[in-house]
């Protein structure tokens, strides 16, 4: 139905499919195709997604501007009430060519899952406090400080969704127990606003 609507609009229609419960980037696909969507949801159990039509992008001098991902990691100690506390260092990944809404064939185009690529695909590395310093410089209207203020924000709303309601429809509480979460994002723009978009979280 969202497919119809955005196509009588005139709008995107690029959509992302993946497995709900695989990593790495197996199994996922990018298409602007209907049939192809739905065929996909037949295969197995499947989450499909509008794909981010325009993603805060990320210059890299080796190659141009290139989609990015950021993994954060969070420690729910609390569920009633809720604590959430994240650790100061976060995780980066980045694509290896520039991004463009076209050839959804090419992987290190359109994903920032390398290391499991073979030798043929460079994995490229950039700290935390480096790559603050660097994202500064290519958007000094947007301090990584209100980023981050957004993007605890999110995090915060995800996890009072998760919690509002008792198991099996929500996390249960107890006074001994704490987990880890890995949260996936990426940034995008909604008009000249950069807002973080939830990719994924992942439990250990």
């Amino acid at each position: 139905k969202q497919w119809y609507q955005r196509r009588v609009r005139g709008k995107d229609n690029t959509w992302i499919v993946k497995p709900w419960n695989m990593a790495r980037g197996k199994h996922t696909y990018v298409t602007r195709n209907l049939s192809m969507l739905v065929k996909l949801a037949y295969t197995s159990p499947k989450i499909v997604q509008k794909y981010i039509e325009r993603p805060v992008l990320f210059y890299r001098g080796d190659v141009g501007r290139v989609k990015f991902d950021i993994r954060y990691v969070i420690l729910l100690k609390s569920v009633h009430p809720l604590k959430l506390y994240k650790y100061n260092v976060f995780w980066l990944r980045f694509a290896n060519k520039p991004f463009g809404l076209d050839r959804f064939d090419e992987y290190e185009k359109h994903f920032t899952v390398m290391n499991y690529q073979g030798k043929g695909s460079s994995l490229k590395q950039i700290h935390d406090v480096d790559f603050i310093k660097m994202f500064a410089q290519q958007y000094p209207e947007y301090p990584w400080s209100e980023v981050d203020k957004e993007v605890c924000k999110m995090l915060r709303e995800c996890f009072e969704s998760a919690t509002c309601l008792p198991p099996p429809r929500g996390l249960g509480r107890s006074p001994q127990s704490r987990a880890i979460y890995a949260v996936d994002f990426m940034l995008k723009w909604e008009g000249k606003k950069m807002v973080p978009q939830m990719l994924e979280i992942n439990f250990n």
